[in-house]
């Protein structure tokens, strides 16, 4: 498998970081020399706002471009994202007809690759609502347990929610198996400097910095499933993480 064409960033329930992890996404595929499309389906615009350092002027379409990464586009305009672009991916609102409104310009299907943030408990009901919604349509749902530290006890109830959900065949899902810790000081810095949270000098130490890289690596490998998460267990220098902080971030 390959990266997949179509990322859709979804959760009815609103909060669950799908904004900070269809930014660093996109960062991540552009540095791979991937050109993508953003699309931030949100009114309120937050995707483009962090990759613009929050100085955007609401001009509808932008392109984006750094040393040693491909030209990465951002846009609100529907039209703008689903013509002539090959790879696109969507930062959606939270709310619970975004699906429906959302199916006929991306023609979901199963090759489109549905992540599902969860981080609270009713984020939970989100996802499972969301994945009977495109069962149909066949889309593949990735679950990541989105700002949550497993040593929280709820955060390994919501963890074994998800896990339970991966185990319904009807709804296609599966979990990464690497909670994202939350991490609100560097976030906020790398909103503020539109740029993603592994680029803030030491944040790539942090488990948030070092989870967000293993998802994003794994998702841009095509999210194999024998990979989940990517890493190298006989020597832990050698993946994009050690079986030691796999350990801490899951079990």
């Amino acid at each position: 498998m390959t990266t997949p064409d179509q990322i859709l960033v979804h959760n009815h329930k609103g909060g669950t970081g799908k904004t900070m992890l269809s930014v660093h996404l996109a960062h991540y595929f552009a540095r791979q020399e991937q050109e993508w499309c953003l699309w931030d389906a949100d009114r309120q615009g937050n995707a483009i706002s962090w990759l613009t350092e929050f100085e955007w002027d609401g001009t509808p379409t932008i392109r984006l471009s750094d040393d040693g990464m491909a030209d990465l586009i951002a846009t609100v305009k529907e039209e703008d994202a689903t013509s002539g672009h090959e790879r696109l991916l969507v930062d959606t609102p939270p709310s619970d007809d975004t699906i429906e409104k959302l199916s006929p310009p991306l023609e979901l299907g199963p090759e489109t690759l549905l992540v599902c943030p969860v981080s609270g408990r009713l984020s939970v009901d989100g996802a499972v609502k969301v994945a009977e919604e495109v069962a149909s349509d066949g889309c593949r749902v990735l679950l990541v347990a989105n700002l949550t530290d497993p040593k929280e006890t709820h955060a390994r109830e919501e963890i074994h929610a998800l896990e339970e959900m991966s185990e319904v065949k009807d709804l296609n899902a599966e979990v990464f198996q690497l909670a994202i810790p939350r991490n609100d000081k560097y976030m906020r810095e790398a909103e503020e400097k539109g740029i993603p949270i592994w680029d803030l000098p030491h944040s790539g130490q942090t488990y948030t910095g070092k989870a967000l890289r293993a998802f994003c690596e794994w998702v841009y490998r095509g999210a194999l499933s024998e990979e989940n998460p990517p890493t190298n267990l006989d020597d832990d220098k050698g993946g994009p993480i050690s079986s030691g902080l796999q350990e801490r971030l899951w079990s």
